[in-house]
């Protein structure tokens, strides 16, 4: 009798299991955005004690949800020749974004995502302002989508204290990213 409820027990916990299985299942039936479907373009800026971040907004506008995930693959766009490389970490590099894990986020029609671009502003300070440190633009390459379409973003009016450029000189050369997530803003600390 006892082997007969167990039984029983276990037959409705894995059709439990099995059923929440396909809820997650649709949930990634969704299909990826398509880049012509996509607008991408930068957010407001915020900075704090030396920290700062910018969002990059992303909104769909096409026939149906879509869904994205992962990091995207950023390029920094300098206005003359940079002292050094720009490069692009994983994980946030100021106190302005939390750290996330990747997740898919779907959009709905005319829904937004984001991701953060971070960085410290006054860590290589011995190069001043100017062209080779302000960093006009970015492109933006989300991984997961099929076409691989690159998007130009101006950081002209939305640099790290809202009005200009950010300069990639007193980050120190090095942004941090943070992955896609829901809505037109990362989390914050």
């Amino acid at each position: 009798m006892r082997i007969g409820r167990l039984l029983v027990v276990l037959a409705m916990v894995l059709t439990g299991l099995v059923a929440w299985g396909r809820g997650v299942a649709s949930a990634s039936t969704v299909p990826t955005c398509s880049s012509s479907d996509l607008t991408v373009h930068a957010g407001f800026s915020g900075a704090a004690a030396g920290n700062g971040g910018t969002p990059i907004v992303i909104v769909n506008h096409g026939p149906s949800a879509c869904s994205l995930n992962g990091f995207p693959n950023v390029v920094a766009h300098i206005e003359a020749s940079s002292p050094r490389p720009v490069i692009f970490v994983d994980r946030p590099r100021s106190l302005i974004y939390r750290a996330v894990h990747p997740r898919v986020v779907v959009l709905a029609i005319k829904g937004t995502a984001s991701f953060g671009i971070s960085y410290v502003d006054g860590l290589d300070q011995q190069f001043g302002y100017g062209a080779r440190c302000e960093m006009n633009e970015v492109t933006v390459r989300l991984s997961q989508v099929p076409t691989a379409h690159t998007f130009v973003v101006s950081l002209l009016k939305n640099g790290h204290d809202g009005f200009g450029p950010i300069n990639s000189c007193f980050a120190g050369f090095i942004l941090g990213l943070t992955p896609i997530v829901k809505g037109s803003l990362p989390p914050e600390y």
